[in-house]
């Protein structure tokens, strides 16, 4: 399958014809659960008998764990930001997803240049510079957007990890509270990701629902771009779905405490 470039690659990198492997993104804010959508991808994948790569934001050898010392401290500000994350994508695209594609791979990125556009948008950064910025990365296969409406993602969050000082947008927000600097922030980010939809071609999976009947539609979009790579049967959905990862099993059923219920009705009214 042919790729390209959206705008002008990294010096001295090529693609000498075609990448037999596949560029596949899931895109979406955090609490949308692609961590669990990645993982049950990459085990019916792996079960099809495909090669399959994972990779995500801050997970490369030149910068990843440098931009995780950097949020540490607080204080680190959108632009010093935005080229901290870009010099991390620059060094797993260049080492780990293009040299993947070219070994015949499927390659799986949890969030892709997209997230980190978007981030830096709502944070006051030029659009137009972003899109140079951002120009060498390589144009995906597929692009999955888990869309989640904001009344649903709030009890994710509040149940799961609770509210990050990144992800509340506190660093440049001046709100009362970290719930109220969150509801603003990914208000904000969501319409940035919507924006992005036509643009950048995202094949739209409703979160809203259970991570079963997500993952089912997610299967869908990646046999239609996986021809030849994947088994006759898979393909006929004649494997069945690997179970949820433990972690995550009892997610669709997860209620919250009473305490944390009324809480959530009373936060909820704000946001309708």
């Amino acid at each position: 399958m042919a790729q390209r470039f959206y705008g002008v690659p990294v010096p001295d990198v090529t693609l000498n014809g075609d990448l037999p492997g596949r560029l596949v993104v899931l895109e979406g804010t955090d609490g949308v659960g692609r961590s669990t959508q990645m993982q049950l991808l990459r085990n019916w994948l792996e079960s099809s008998g495909v090669a399959v790569f994972d990779t995500g934001l801050s997970r490369g050898n030149l910068a990843g764990r440098h931009v995780q010392q950097a949020k540490e401290g607080h204080t680190m500000g959108p632009r010093t930001q935005c080229l901290f994350y870009c010099t991390d994508f620059a060094d797993r695209l260049v080492n780990q997803i293009i040299p993947l594609l070219r070994a015949g791979y499927i390659v799986l990125t949890d969030r892709y240049i997209y997230s980190l556009m978007a981030r830096a948008a709502v944070r006051g950064l030029e659009r137009s510079w972003l899109k140079q910025v951002y120009g060498f990365a390589l144009q995906p296969d597929l692009v999955l957007y888990l869309r989640v409406s904001l009344r649903n993602l709030i009890p994710r969050v509040l149940t799961s990890t609770g509210f990050d000082y990144w992800e509340s947008g506190m660093d440049y927000l001046c709100e009362p509270s970290m719930y109220d600097a969150f509801v603003r922030h990914q208000t904000a980010l969501l319409a940035e990701f919507e924006r992005m939809v036509d643009e950048y071609d995202f094949k739209v999976v409703n979160a809203d629902r259970s991570v079963r009947q997500t993952f089912e539609s997610i299967q869908e979009h990646v046999c239609a771009v996986t021809e030849g790579m994947l088994p006759q049967s898979t393909r006929l959905g004649l494997t069945p779905p690997l179970p949820v990862p433990q972690e995550k099993r009892n997610e669709e059923r997860a209620v919250p405490s009473d305490r944390l219920r009324e809480m959530l009705a009373v936060l909820l009214e704000d946001v309708e």
